[in-house]
C-alpha cells in the first residue's frame, strides 16, 4: 500500500502535497509533517533531502552553474540506490549531465510529471501511469472551518472531522484492511465488515475495529491521545506493542501518553444510555433490592459496578428516577443509601456501611 512511510526522496519531490507544503507552507501542513516525522523518524533523511532539493530549485531564477547543478544532484544521490539504476557516464560529460538531469527534474516537477531516471528505467508512459496512480491513491483532508466536516469513506464509513483537524485515507481501501491517519479530533462511524478490520493511526496509537462508533482526540500540541467508544468494541494498542491490546466497549475510554507509552482505561465522563430497561417506568424503583438497581444501571449503561454484597444484601431503594444523567442517578442512589462511589479505572466502586 503506497504511503509516505515508504517514500524515497524522489517520491517526495514528485508528490503534490509535499511540494505544496514546501513551496506554500501553512500551520496545518507543518503540523502534518511534524506528526509524520514523530511517527516515522526513519524518513527524516529522505524528507530533508527532498526539501533541500525543492528549495534549491525555487531559489534558482536562472540556469544554475554546473557546480550548482552538481550540488543539487548530490542531494538526491544521497537517497538513491545505484544498484537499482546502474549508469556509466564519462568524466568529460559529467558536468553537463548534472545540469541536464536537474533541469529535467525541474520541468517534470512543475508539470506534475514523472521522474526521468538516468538509464535502465521503465518507459515514460509506464512511469507516468504509476506515479499518477500513487498520487491519487491517498486523499488528505484538512478542516480549516469552524464547523464539523463530514468525510465519507468509500466503504460507507463516515468521519466527523473537528475544526483544525486533518485526516489521510486511501481513495479505495485494500481488500484485507482499512487504514486512516488522524491528527486532531474525529468521530468515526465505521461500516461493519469482519473480513476487513478498520485501523486508525493517531500519533503512536492504533485503534482497531470491525464496526462501531468512537471518537479519537489527538491534538498536535498535546502528547496524549484519547479514544472514547460510543458503541461496539475496539482494540487499542501502542504502535510497538500490538501483542498487548486494550479492549474498550461502549462508554469506556482510554488515555495514551505518547512519552511514557502508557494506556489508562476509564469510564467516560457522561455515560450514554445504551439500552432502556424493561417496563414503562424504566428507572422508577419502589422497594427494589439494591442488587437489582445496580444491575439495571450496569446493563443500561454498559458499566461495571462493584460493591460489598454482604453489606448491602438487605438494602432496598425507593426512588422515582428518570432521564437524569448516569452519574446524577448514582449520586441520588448513594445519598439514599448513605454511600459513596469512586470511579476506578473502568469500574465504579461503591462504599457503604450497610442498611
Amino acid at each position: 500500500m503506497p504511503s509516505y512511510a515508504t517514500f524515497t526522496a524522489e517520491a517526495f519531490i514528485e508528490d503534490d502535497f509535499f511540494r505544496q507544503s514546501i513551496q506554500s507552507p501553512t500551520a496545518e501542513t507543518d503540523a502534518f509533517w511534524q506528526e509524520f516525522l514523530r511517527n516515522h523518524p526513519e524518513q527524516k533523511q529522505a524528507i530533508h533531502s527532498a526539501r533541500a532539493f525543492l528549495t534549491a530549485l525555487d531559489q534558482t531564477q536562472t540556469r544554475p552553474s554546473a557546480e550548482q547543478g552538481e550540488r543539487m544532484w548530490q542531494v538526491i544521490q544521497q537517497q538513491t540506490q545505484p544498484e537499482a539504476y546502474p549508469v556509466q557516464i564519462s568524466v568529460s560529460h559529467r558536468r553537463n549531465y548534472v545540469w541536464w538531469a536537474a533541469a529535467v527534474i525541474l520541468v517534470c516537477v512543475s508539470l506534475g510529471g514523472l521522474w526521468y531516471s538516468r538509464t535502465q528505467t521503465p518507459t515514460s508512459e509506464q512511469l507516468s501511469n504509476n506515479r499518477s496512480t500513487e498520487r491519487s491513491a491517498w486523499i488528505h483532508r484538512i478542516n480549516t472551518t469552524q464547523q464539523l466536516m463530514t468525510v465519507q469513506l468509500n466503504d460507507g464509513s463516515t468521519v466527523m472531522l473537528s475544526p483544525q483537524s486533518q485526516i489521510r485515507y486511501p481513495r479505495r481501501f485494500a481488500s484485507e484492511k482499512r487504514e486512516v491517519y488522524l491528527t486532531g479530533e474525529g468521530f468515526f462511524k465505521v461500516a461493519k465488515n469482519p473480513n476487513q478490520p478498520f485501523y486508525v493511526f493517531a500519533k503512536n496509537l492504533i485503534t482497531k475495529v470491525v464496526g462501531t462508533s468512537f471518537r479519537i482526540t489527538a491534538p498536535p500540541q498535546n502528547q496524549n491521545v484519547q479514544v472514547t467508544v460510543r458503541s461496539g468494541k475496539v482494540a487499542v494498542y501502542a504502535l510497538h506493542s500490538s501483542d498487548h491490546p486494550l479492549f474498550l466497549t461502549a462508554n469506556q475510554q482510554v488515555y495514551f501518553d505518547t512519552s511514557s507509552q502508557q494506556l489508562t482505561k476509564s469510564v467516560v465522563r457522561a455515560p450514554m444510555l445504551l439500552k432502556s430497561p424493561e417496563g414503562t417506568q424504566s428507572f422508577v424503583f419502589e422497594e427494589t433490592p439494591i442488587a437489582q438497581v445496580f444491575h439495571t444501571l450496569e446493563t443500561s449503561y454498559g458499566v461495571t459496578i462493584t460493591y460489598n454484597t454482604d453489606l448491602l444484601n438487605h438494602c432496598r431503594l425507593t426512588a422515582p428516577l428518570g432521564n437524569e444523567p448516569f452519574f446524577k442517578k448514582l449520586d441520588l442512589i448513594c445519598q439514599t443509601l448513605g454511600a459513596t462511589y469512586e470511579v476506578w479505572g473502568n469500574q465504579i466502586i461503591i462504599t457503604a456501611k450497610g442498611c
